[in-house]
């Protein structure tokens, strides 16, 4: 991998107007979601969900860059520049209360960053920002759960958690009686209302994605689809995974960002969507090919 240069950095910077943004609609109120008990913010995006699935994984490679970048000319005012950056964006992530992001992508990507970067560094800071960490979000984790939004989180009987699952299963059909081909891109949301929708799920009809990266693959694009899903992404860790073990002092830092991304984009994919927004599939490519740039 050759050094990293200023213009590899864009990833991260890119998402920070629509992290400030996010966090002006936090204080003035002014397209600010007020529902189930908190204040989610949602930026020029249309819910917060789709904001927060841009941002756990622009946090990662803001902390990444930030924080293991060699200390030296130019790259001192850069560290500088991504800590604000990392800040910005962990900050407007948790204002959108994503159940994903915080639960599941922003978790997995930081712990990646500061456990892989203490060992590749060999500086034992991380492991204690790590533990900080830890504590501040299980406080946090305590004060989510006494939210409406939160509190309701393993009750299956009603509420979101009961219909994601009914949505799961909804999908699980489709993808049986279209296996080989899917439904087609796109079509999920005609699928899904005119023919599967589950009577207990009958109030969400406008659902366009299944809210899970492996039925999203088959239901789109058949079997076919989750091979080649499957392979690109295994592809995409082998590969900053490779350069954050192989990278240089400038390319190893931006190479973890990377791979802790991946890992945020797979776990909030989970419960959400993944790849099939412009927005979101720009960023895995853009990921992928950093990733594979020759050393």
């Amino acid at each position: 991998m050759t050094p990293v240069t200023l213009s590899d950095n864009s990833t991260a910077s890119s998402v920070d107007a629509a992290s400030l943004i996010g966090l002006g609609q936090l204080v003035t109120g002014e397209g600010r979601i007020d529902v189930e008990g908190v204040w989610r913010v949602r930026a020029l995006y249309g819910s917060p969900n789709n904001l927060a699935l841009v941002l756990d994984r622009g946090v990662p490679l803001a902390l990444a860059l930030a924080a293991f970048l060699p200390l030296a000319g130019r790259w001192r005012i850069l560290r500088a520049g991504l800590a604000l950056v990392t800040v910005t964006l962990l900050l407007a992530c948790v204002a959108t209360f994503s159940k994903g992001a915080l639960l599941l992508g922003l978790p997995v990507g930081i712990a990646l960053v500061l456990l892989l970067g203490a060992r590749r560094s060999g500086r034992r800071w991380p492991l204690w920002v790590l533990g900080g960490a830890v504590l501040a979000g299980l406080a946090g984790l305590m004060l989510l759960f006494r939210t409406p939004r939160f509190a309701d989180l393993f009750n299956f009987e009603t509420g979101t958690s009961f219909l994601r699952v009914r949505l799961w299963q909804a999908a699980w059909q489709m993808a049986l009686d279209h296996p080989l081909l899917g439904v087609g891109p796109d079509n999920f949301l005609y699928a899904y209302r005119s023919h599967y929708v589950l009577p207990a799920a009958w109030e969400e009809l406008n659902l366009s994605h299944p809210h899970n990266l492996l039925l999203d693959l088959w239901t789109r694009l058949g079997l076919v689809g989750v091979l080649a899903g499957l392979y690109a992404l295994a592809v995409a860790f082998r590969s900053a995974w490779r350069s954050f073990r192989r990278g240089s002092a400038y390319a190893w830092p931006l190479a973890l960002g990377l791979l802790a991304g991946l890992a945020a984009t797979v776990l909030h994919g989970l419960i959400d969507n993944s790849l099939f927004l412009p927005d979101l599939m720009g960023l895995f490519v853009i990921a992928l090919g950093l990733c594979n740039r020759e050393d």
